[in-house]
């Protein structure tokens, strides 16, 4: 009676699913999809994003008051307040630089690639609602001929529901990845699209000294820290007069040696970070490979298992165990290839920038 029921709430549930893929794709299939390759999405985001709209209109506001600061400057002459200006300046256009950083490296990619991760776990579980629909048809006839037991099909059945439930679940979950991707390309949340790249593996060809190095060279905080360091600097030395009180001249001082420890400590936190960036993202490029093997396994171990249940050597829950052993494989290695993208797109930020087209090579 207990599985009676169990099976009646996930039929109940697969309809529900059924009917919420069906509802929305059919709202979005009345429009012809946009094609739309990495690179093209990129600059897509860079054009429309409406948080990168938001920092450059900092940026022109930055750049407004640095204007006024310079206009400002020829009726009083103060460096400090002009140097302070331009440092604010300099922030706004870091900020913008940054912002444009992390959609191009990390933020467009990465809402990219969870599409394509959700279209490929779709076809997954279409394989796997395939191969659960075969699995009871041989259950069905072994049944037939007195060679299985009520429990057997029942088994199979649920696991068929199961099966099916899963697609519609990765369906909804495909809906929504593509919703974050318009969103973030600055698109109608309902824009249909059709992504024309695909994510593979390719591993970066950079050691860890190389990597520190060019981040201390090309993080934007080093820059910002050294530019406080400097306009210190000329605030202390502006203080070196009979006119300044020794409490000021004690002030710049410390001032001084805050920024100059603030930029000791940036030295040493950058280096911290690659290396557990790096260490990190060696340890995805070790999980592809695994889970590319288990995947293999899991492929050979199914087969095998048709025969031997064909032959009557295995149960039916070894059977259907073997198959869903093998669709949880083929997601395992889909979350490796998924995960270490972005792990690397986050990497490549880390360092400040992209690398040259000769650091990296396709496996």
């Amino acid at each position: 009676m207990r599985k009676v029921i169990i099976f009646g709430v996930v039929i109940g549930l697969v309809s529900l699913f059924s009917f919420n893929c069906f509802a929305q794709e059919a709202k979005v299939q009345k429009v012809k999809a946009r094609q739309l390759s990495l690179a093209k999405s990129i600059e897509i985001g860079l054009k429309n994003n409406l948080d990168l709209k938001q920092a450059g209109y900092n940026l022109n506001l930055a750049e407004t008051e640095y204007e006024e600061a310079k206009a400002n400057n020829l009726l009083k002459t103060s460096i400090i307040s002009l140097k302070n200006a331009e440092l604010s300046l300099n922030k706004a256009k870091d900020s913008f630089e940054e912002k444009k950083k992390q959609l191009t490296l990390v933020e467009i990619p990465n809402k990219y690639f969870e599409v394509l991760k959700a279209m490929r776990k779709v076809e997954i579980e279409q394989i796997s609602v395939k191969q659960a629909n075969e699995n009871l048809q041989m259950v069905r006839n072994k049944f037939s001929l007195g060679d299985a037991n009520e429990l057997d099909v029942m088994q199979a059945e649920i696991g068929l529901s199961l099966s099916q439930l899963n697609l519609n679940q990765a369906k909804d979950s495909l809906i929504t990845a593509k919703m974050n991707f318009n969103y973030t390309l600055g698109f109608p949340t309902d824009t249909p699209v059709e992504l024309t790249d695909s994510f593979s593996f390719e591993p970066i060809q950079i050691s860890l000294e190389e990597s520190i190095r060019k981040a201390l060279q090309s993080r934007y905080e080093i820059r910002q820290a050294q530019d406080e360091v400097e306009i210190a600097k000329i605030n202390l030395s502006l203080k070196q007069n009979e006119y300044t009180s020794e409490i000021e001249r004690r002030k710049a001082e410390i001032n001084l040696k805050i920024k100059q420890a603030s930029l000791e400590d940036l030295k040493q936190k950058i280096p911290i970070e690659i290396t557990t960036s790096f260490l990190n993202l060696k340890e995805k490029e070790k999980n592809v490979e695994i889970s590319k093997n288990k995947e293999k396994e899991k492929e050979e171990s199914y087969k095998i298992a048709q025969t031997q249940y064909k032959a009557g050597i295995i149960t039916t829950t070894d059977l259907l165990n073997s198959q869903i052993d093998l669709t949880q494989a083929k997601i395992d290695a889909l979350e490796a290839l998924f995960n270490y993208n972005l792990t690397k797109n986050q990497f490549i930020k880390a360092l400040g920038g992209e690398l040259k087209k000769n650091k990296e090579k396709s496996s």
